[in-house]
């Protein structure tokens, strides 16, 4: 007897999550690479984390989407047979984009969404790096936790940087995991010498003062770029330390943080990120074992770090509009300050991942989807669908 098999219910709140056309791909034919990466951990722990709310959810592509049909041809996840499978959904109430794409095409769609007040759960899909600390060093609240930035537009500026701080970072503005980020240092007085990390390995070369562009076009090409001061980070030996923390709204839309992470990375590396597993560290773990904290100093020093990211999160949003979540990257210098060195809109979660594991992966998009509906429940009409009217 052939037993049908159940399509998911559509309920109150639907949820469209916006995805690449080569994940899309991977999720329905279950490639075997990439359902053993940590990029399927993502979406999996994601359609878990939905299984037992009031939610629709679904993932979609760019293709995938019909304006003129009010509908779209979605992607999820049969919890029965533990498939992939593609159904047609109405328009969704609220767009969760988890990377659906840079492409012209993609920024339409988002584009197109928000004409139809279909609103993201995040105000920003990405940050532009200089976009970003232009727009927070005008506020008093964090301002004085930015390391100086200037844009990377001409090679002057960063021999001008060498020149007053021995080392400088130059960074793509648009650059994600890691990616992306250089350190150059002065090796002499005409001589420099770059520190490059690309999938773990580290590069690191010493080049004369008069190639300086013919090195940064080598790692940048034509994509914009800025120069930043050098924080003087906590060190292990050789290794520079910083931490990532997932704050988010929960379902009552208070900011809470799911999980903070210290991550110790491979000696002489730029970053921090991309590292071993083993050196990704609970924070309380991290203060008791490696700062060697008493129970006292640990949690003063815990609620300045959450102080701290409340502040960046509110300030975010005063720059840019509501967001549901964030990946938040800060270092601690010697002197027990604390410095942002970058937000991230749709985080990859790898750190919580790594140091908490996958349950909390699944509680941190059950928060979020929580937030989502409290979201979607202040808006009108949200149970008669998706609105289908331009508001111009």
């Amino acid at each position: 007897m052939i037993v049908k098999q159940k399509e998911p219910i559509e309920k109150n709140v639907i949820i469209g999550v916006f995805i690449t056309k080569t994940h899309a791909q991977s999720l329905i034919t279950m490639n075997p690479q990439f359902v053993n990466s940590h990029r399927y951990i993502r979406y999996i722990e994601l359609a878990k984390a939905n299984q037992d709310l009031d939610v629709t959810l679904y993932f979609f592509t760019t293709d995938d989407v019909s304006f003129e049909k009010k509908c779209v041809m979605g992607i999820y996840y049969n919890h029965q047979d533990s498939t992939w499978q593609r159904k047609r959904f109405p328009l969704p109430h609220l767009l969760y984009d988890r990377g659906g794409g840079s492409s012209k095409k993609s920024r339409l769609v988002i584009k197109k969404f928000w004409e139809l007040g279909i609103k993201n759960i995040n105000a920003r899909h990405y940050f532009d790096k200089w976009d970003l600390y232009a727009r927070l060093s005008k506020l008093d609240t964090i301002s004085p936790h930015l390391p100086f930035t200037v844009k990377g537009d001409k090679a002057i500026n960063i021999v001008q940087m060498l020149n007053r701080y021995g080392h400088v970072y130059v960074k793509k503005r648009r650059g994600s995991c890691g990616t992306g980020v250089i350190r150059i240092k002065k090796s002499g007085p005409d001589k420099f010498r770059y520190y490059y990390s690309y999938h773990g390995k580290l590069f690191s070369d010493i080049f004369p003062k008069q190639e300086l562009n013919k090195i940064l076009y080598h790692f940048f090409a034509e994509e914009p770029i800025l120069i930043q001061k050098p924080i003087e980070l906590m060190k292990k030996g050789r290794c520079i330390i910083d931490f990532r923390s997932e704050v988010q709204k929960n379902k009552n839309g208070r900011l809470i943080v799911s999980g903070t992470t210290a991550r110790i990375g491979k000696p002489g590396s730029p970053i921090a990120s991309n590292t071993h597993k083993e050196d990704y560290y609970r924070i309380k773990n991290f203060m008791k074992y490696l700062l060697q904290l008493n129970a006292q100093k640990a949690n003063a020093l815990q609620a300045k770090i959450n102080r701290f990211l409340q502040t960046v999160f509110r300030a975010v949003e005063q720059a840019y509009g509501s967001f549901g979540e964030m990946g938040i990257d800060f270092g601690l210098d010697k002197q027990g300050n604390l410095w942002l060195i970058e937000c991230n809109s749709k985080s990859a979660k790898v750190a919580l991942y790594n140091a908490f594991g996958r349950q909390k992966v699944r509680q941190s998009f059950s928060n979020t989807l929580e937030y989502a509906k409290y979201m979607a429940k202040k808006q009108k009409n949200y149970k008669k669908g998706a609105k289908v009217k331009c508001l111009h």
